[in-house]
């Protein structure tokens, strides 16, 4: 029987990391949607070691604050990671074209990729033990943080 309970335990873990991540890929795939229609938006990105959406958040406006707005429910919008969230970075808006620059280059034109990032710290909902050893060779464990969700598109023309 307690071998049962165990199984049905890990179960359970597994279904909701799963859930979570299933979240991530989501929210990845949203903001790469939102990139590609919108690459004129900074990302806003803070670039230290509090989470973006924790404390203050994110500048108004930026493509971080757009992140943090549209977190699923499922997973804690505080845990997600500061990875370099897209690449091209967009931190210069141009006053001149209204595009992102970086010097005088205009960067992410139309047709163009972008690669997003999305990682996400599961510590949070895992509650079984994330180290356990059977005998005295037999150790697991367990990650607490989710695979990095890498997604790529192409900026459509604006």
């Amino acid at each position: 029987m307690p071998i049962l309970v165990g199984m049905v335990a890990v179960l359970f873990q597994f279904g909701t990391l799963f859930i979570a991540y299933l979240s991530l890929v989501n929210e990845t795939r949203d903001i790469g949607r939102y990139v590609a229609v919108h690459p004129d938006t900074l990302d806003g990105s803070p670039g230290g070691s509090t989470p973006p959406c924790s404390g203050s958040g994110p500048p108004t406006g930026t493509l971080w604050a757009h992140v943090c707005a549209d977190v699923p429910s499922v997973i804690d919008p505080t845990k997600v990671k500061d990875v370099p969230l897209v690449t091209p970075a967009c931190t210069t808006i141009s006053s001149t074209t209204g595009h992102c620059v970086s010097g005088s280059t205009q960067i992410r034109t139309t047709g163009s990729q972008i690669h997003i990032q999305m990682q996400y710290d599961a510590s949070s909902i895992i509650f079984l033990p994330t180290n356990f050893r059977l005998g005295p060779w037999f150790n697991v464990t367990v990650p607490t943080g989710l695979p990095t969700y890498d997604y790529y598109v192409m900026v459509e023309p604006h």
